[in-house]
C-alpha cells in the first residue's frame, strides 16, 4: 500500500461569488471550485474537509481545509497548482504536510470570526460586498456591552432556524468591537458557533450602536429566545479570520479582511 499524506491547507475566498463553502449540485461553491481543482491536479477524484462551512455570501481569510493523497510534497507543487486552477476569488496561502491525526474541524480548538460594519449613511458599490453599510454607530458602546456575551451561555437567542446542533451552550471566549476609519470591526472567538450565531450578534451589537438601552443584549441573551433579537445581519460583512490548532504548529494569527489592512 502507498504511503498518504495528509495535508492542511490555509485558503481566502470572497464568498460574494458562490453559494456557500459546502458542495451542491448546480450551484457554484468553494468546496466545489476547490475540489476539481485538486481533483486535476492528483489525477483523482479529491474531497477536501474543513474547519467551518460557511454560508452563501460569507467570506474567509483564515479558513483551514485539508487532504489526503500518495503523492507527495516532491510530486506535487499543490499551492501553485490550486491557485493556478481555482477562480481569481479563492486563493491558497499555503499547504502544509500533517501528521495523520490532524483533521481541520475535529483538531479544532477555537474559531475567530470578523464582522465589519462600514458606518455610512449612504451605500457604496465598492464596499456593499464586504461590509454591512449602516447608519453611525458608537463602537465604544458596542464593545463595553458585548462582554455580557463572553463566557459560557446559552444561546438559543442567537441560534438561526434550521440549526441541528443538540444544544445551544457556547462558549465566547473574547469579543472585541473597535472602530477602524469609517469602519466598525467586531471580532468574537469560541470553541464554537451555532448556524448564524455570529450574524445574529452582529444584528443585536448594531442596535446597541444606534442607542438600544444598556441591558438589552443581556436581556436578549437572558430571553433564550431568537424571537427577542431582530433580523440575521447580512453575509457579507462575516469573515473566518481564524482557526486555532493548539496541539498542531500551524500559523494561528487571525488575517483581516483586505479592505481592513491598510487602517
Amino acid at each position: 500500500m502507498s504511503q498518504q499524506y495528509n495535508y492542511a491547507l490555509a485558503v481566502q475566498y470572497a464568498g460574494g461569488e458562490f453559494s456557500g463553502w459546502q458542495r451542491q449540485p448546480h450551484a457554484d461553491t468553494v468546496q466545489g471550485a476547490m475540489e476539481t481543482a485538486i481533483s486535476s491536479l492528483a489525477n483523482e477524484p479529491m474531497t477536501l474537509s474543513v474547519a467551518g462551512r460557511t454560508d452563501a455570501g460569507v467570506h474567509a481569510t483564515g479558513q483551514i481545509a485539508g487532504f489526503t493523497s500518495s503523492l507527495g510534497p516532491d510530486q506535487r507543487n499543490w499551492q501553485r497548482g490550486l491557485n493556478a486552477l481555482t477562480p481569481k476569488s479563492i486563493y491558497v496561502d499555503w499547504v502544509r504536510v500533517m501528521p495523520m491525526e490532524f483533521h481541520p474541524r475535529y483538531s479544532a480548538a477555537a474559531r475567530r470570526y470578523t464582522y465589519v460594519f462600514f458606518d455610512q449613511q449612504r451605500s457604496d458599490p465598492f464596499i456593499d460586498g464586504l461590509a454591512w453599510c449602516c447608519d453611525p454607530l458608537d463602537a465604544d458602546r458596542m464593545h463595553r456591552q458585548a462582554q455580557v456575551l463572553v463566557g459560557e451561555h446559552d444561546f438559543s437567542s442567537f441560534r438561526g432556524a434550521g440549526c441541528q446542533s443538540i444544544s445551544a451552550m457556547r462558549r465566547v471566549d473574547q469579543i472585541w468591537v473597535r472602530r477602524l476609519g469609517a469602519f466598525v470591526v467586531m471580532e468574537i472567538e469560541a470553541n464554537a458557533f451555532l448556524l448564524h450565531m455570529v450574524r445574529n450578534i452582529a444584528s443585536g451589537l448594531r442596535q446597541v450602536g444606534h442607542g438600544e438601552q444598556d441591558s438589552y443584549l443581556s436581556d436578549v441573551l437572558a430571553a433564550q429566545n431568537r424571537n427577542a433579537l431582530g433580523p440575521t445581519a447580512p453575509p457579507q460583512g462575516l469573515y473566518l479570520s481564524c482557526v486555532r490548532y493548539p496541539d498542531f504548529e500551524l500559523p494561528t494569527a487571525p488575517v483581516m479582511p483586505s479592505i481592513l489592512r491598510s487602517l
